[in-house]
């Protein structure tokens, strides 16, 4: 089209024709936006009643297996006359086929005396001379009080470290260790429930109690 040779009402109508085809474009557009916010909408407000009632399933079933629990670990320490620590506690079925963990999780936790502990660790070692069996018991502590990405000490390795102080001999050592140790203040977190089974092949299998976890 040669728009040269259209008249002064030619291009009047081509023009008013182009603004309406882009209006028309204009607001498709704007509809499918607002489609799409709408189905975002709709698909956020759905899960979410979804999940909502999937949790809470999950938390009644959790005191749920917690009540019977602790119901049979009362039996026990009735007909055995013993008294259950209560952190973890594991069960299994006559066939061995099915085991379920419960309890709760426990955070490594320090007061701020372990800071001094730690200090006097690195006294005592700056004071000593350095032979290679001394080289070898500073790097064997220093190992044992390397702290986590989290700045944490590990408890189990104080615990190692006591013994590591004990066997050295040295009482300088055994006091800095002792303080440390004292400095332990753990944390329970969370409960947690556990549940193996074995499958058709006799394969241990864990059996996934949280979205994470699961396979599609």
């Amino acid at each position: 089209m040669d728009i040269t040779k259209l008249t002064a009402e030619q291009r009047a109508e081509l023009k008013a024709q182009l603004e309406a085809e882009e209006r028309a474009e204009k607001q498709k557009r704007q509809d499918d936006i607002d489609a799409y916010k709408q189905s975002v909408d709709e698909f956020v407000r759905t899960t979410f009643e979804r999940m909502k009632k999937v949790s809470e399933l999950m938390r009644e079933e959790k005191n749920t297996a917690f009540t019977a629990a602790d119901t049979i670990i009362a039996l026990k320490d009735e007909l055995y006359d013993t008294k259950t620590d209560r952190h973890s506690n594991s069960f299994t079925s006559s066939d061995g086929m099915i085991s379920i963990t419960l309890g709760r999780r426990t955070n490594d936790g320090w007061d701020d005396t372990v800071n001094v502990g730690v200090q006097k660790v690195h006294d005592f070692f700056k004071s000593m001379a350095r032979d290679e069996e001394m080289a070898a018991l500073t790097e064997m502590v220093m190992s044992l009080l390397a702290r986590d990405k989290k700045g944490n000490l590990k408890a189990s390795r104080v615990l190692q470290l006591r013994e590591v102080a004990r066997k050295s001999g040295y009482s300088d050592l055994m006091e800095a260790v002792d303080i440390i140790q004292q400095a332990y203040k753990p944390v329970e977190s969370v409960e947690f429930i556990s549940v193996q089974y074995k499958d058709e092949n006799g394969v241990k299998q864990t059996l996934p109690l949280s979205l994470a976890s699961m396979e599609k």
